[in-house]
């Protein structure tokens, strides 16, 4: 479940060439902006980052959404655990924009 008041982690599957160096890797956290809408079942997350984001996998648009004690850690407020698999739509400046094809649920 995606939690609008909690801070999210963006993750971004890494160039590599085995999974030594393949991993996913951090480009980006900050808030979600409003609520994610949905339109003919694609959700749309708008994330402002705490500061820019830079993409170091040009050819992969996969992105991984992730808070702090949801997901598969439920009782760890320290472990971040994954709540939307998508695609990158936009980075303009500081804001990104993720395109979840699954369904999502979102609450507070």
């Amino acid at each position: 479940m995606i939690r609008l008041g909690k801070p999210v982690k963006l993750l971004e599957w890494g160039v590599g060439t085995n999974t030594t160096n393949q991993r996913w890797i951090e480009f980006g956290s900050g808030n979600i902006v409003g609520k994610p809408k949905t339109v003919d079942g694609i959700t749309t997350i708008i994330v402002k980052l705490d500061k820019g984001a830079e993409k170091s996998n040009s050819a992969d648009d996969t992105i991984k959404v992730a808070q702090c004690g949801e997901s598969m850690t439920p009782l760890d407020d320290k472990a971040w655990g994954e709540v939307a698999y998508g695609r990158l739509k936009s980075i303009e400046g500081d804001t990104v924009e993720v395109e979840v094809k699954v369904a999502v649920k979102v609450g507070r």
